[in-house]
């Protein structure tokens, strides 16, 4: 690549017949070696725009890529959560079915044994009323052998 330098020490050899005018040769020459340095300014000045736009993508995209893996994660967690709280919600479920269950247990347990001390108060009652009936009876022929 041809530099601006290069431009400002090319020399040119005179030609003895129609040859150019030595003052417009240097001076188009320094037009040009002011308008190529600018345009190699600007192409260095780019160059590095361009690089640090590119560098500025590779972050990006990092820092992309740690959102996706961030998002990932947090639905594997939420999903674990779910997962985790609808097991804790089965198992409450069950847990109060079988308490439910054994409280049901619990109370014709103690239903069957009233009943049952119930039929022992009613048959404690039929032989309280047959010893009340036999000493009235005892008693009442007793009356009737007195008055005999």
């Amino acid at each position: 690549m041809i530099t601006a330098q290069d431009i400002e020490n090319k020399v040119f050899k005179k030609a003895k017949i129609g040859g150019y005018d030595i003052n417009d040769v240097e001076e188009f020459l320094e037009k040009l070696i002011i308008d190529y340095e600018q345009l190699t300014k600007d192409n260095t000045e780019l160059s590095d725009k361009c690089e640090n736009l590119q560098e500025s993508v590779r972050y990006y995209k990092t820092l992309e890529q740690g959102i996706e893996q961030t998002i990932s994660n947090a639905k594997e967690q939420a999903d674990k959560i779910k997962e985790v709280a609808l097991q804790e919600a089965t198992n409450l479920k069950a847990s109060q079915e079988i308490s439910f269950q054994n409280k049901i247990a619990e109370y014709e347990g103690k239903i069957r044994e009233k009943e049952l001390q119930l039929e022992e108060i009613k048959k404690q009652m039929q032989i309280y009323k047959i010893k009340v009936q036999s000493m009235l009876e005892a008693q009442l022929k007793i009356l009737n052998e007195d008055e005999e």
